[in-house]
């Protein structure tokens, strides 16, 4: 009798953990998270081999910058959670890395830092589970289980579109760049401004604010992020894990282009009218394309990142 009392106290005291852990992700639902990584963009500047190549096939690897990033996130169910996050980034563009011969002759390029807050909703399609909350020679102890997510949800954020000034020899006669053998132009460095980088959007490059057609653009923009992560609990309170995302934009200027070339003439400051066609490699007159403004801009961040669970207890509830 007092060895099947022992037992039955046993098997009752088992049930009750194995229950007790299925609602486990309560009492860690609140947590923090820190990321470090890359940001890629995808617009009008640089990228892909091919004419109007857009998304992934744009995509170039040599025009990523680093990024950063802090987040909260809150546990709604075990499947389903809330995370607030921001970001800091730079991203970069450049004809120059492209092979093809319209977008490199173009011979524009840029680069803007990207500040973003966002929301996302994180849907966990392998779910994470913890191990028991004690050690017992009678009980196996459970393995933590990885977290594989995917999420979606909106942001809002800063950029500021800056370009270098690099002008170039030209031709007295023609006012082309001059182009050697190889049909490459000469940096003109005896110029005092050479190499500096300016701020692009209150020049108007495109004629923004100086053609009435053409306003202003925001450098405050909305974002809609989505993408997949993983986190791996090393123990109960700290884990390490990966977050990749990417943002379609309402925005097509990220970069300072989209659409088409305008008359220099119309600009008073001569640092506009460069940054608006900065020593192309061939003739062109307003209307001709400089963008397309078919599609907005996007960027992507990739985290490599580290999570901190808040425990929160419950009153009435034992620790083991």
């Amino acid at each position: 009798m007092k060895r099947f009392s022992i037992l039955t106290i046993f098997l009752m005291f088992a049930t009750i953990s194995l229950v007790a852990q299925t609602g486990d992700w309560r009492r860690y639902r609140h947590e923090l998270v820190f990321g470090a990584g890359t940001a890629e963009f995808m617009g009008d500047l640089g990228g892909g081999k091919g004419v109007g190549t857009h998304f992934v096939k744009d995509f170039d690897i040599q025009a990523g910058r680093w990024a950063f990033m802090f987040g909260y996130g809150y546990k709604l169910t075990d499947r389903f959670a809330l995370r607030t996050a921001l970001y800091y980034g730079r991203v970069f563009g450049n004809d120059e890395f492209t092979p093809e011969p319209a977008r490199n002759g173009r011979n524009l390029s840029f680069r803007s830092p990207i500040i973003e807050l966002s929301e996302v909703v994180e849907f966990s399609i392998i779910r994470e589970k913890f191990g028991y909350r004690y050690n017992s020679k009678h009980a196996r102890k459970l393995k933590a289980t990885p977290n594989l997510y995917i999420f979606a949800g909106v942001g809002g954020f800063y950029f500021n579109p800056r370009g270098q000034y690099l002008p170039v020899v030209k031709d007295g006669t023609t006012g082309l760049p001059v182009l050697d053998a190889e049909g490459n132009t000469t940096p003109d460095e005896s110029d005092p401004d050479y190499g500096k980088w300016y701020s692009l959007q209150p020049f108007g490059t495109e004629g923004q604010g100086i053609v009435s057609t053409r306003q202003k653009y925001s450098r405050i923009q909305m974002s809609i992020p989505f993408g997949v992560g993983l986190n791996c609990m090393l123990t109960k309170s700290w884990g390490i894990g990966f977050d990749f995302g990417f943002r379609y934009t309402l925005t097509d200027y990220i970069d300072d282009v989209s659409s088409t070339y305008v008359d220099p003439d119309i600009f008073d400051d001569p640092m506009a009218s460069y940054f608006s066609n900065p020593a192309s490699k061939y003739n062109v007159g307003a209307g001709e394309q400089r963008g397309d403004s078919n599609w907005n801009d996007a960027y992507m961040f990739l985290t490599i990142k580290v999570t901190y669970k808040l425990f929160s207890s419950r009153r009435g509830r034992s620790k083991f």
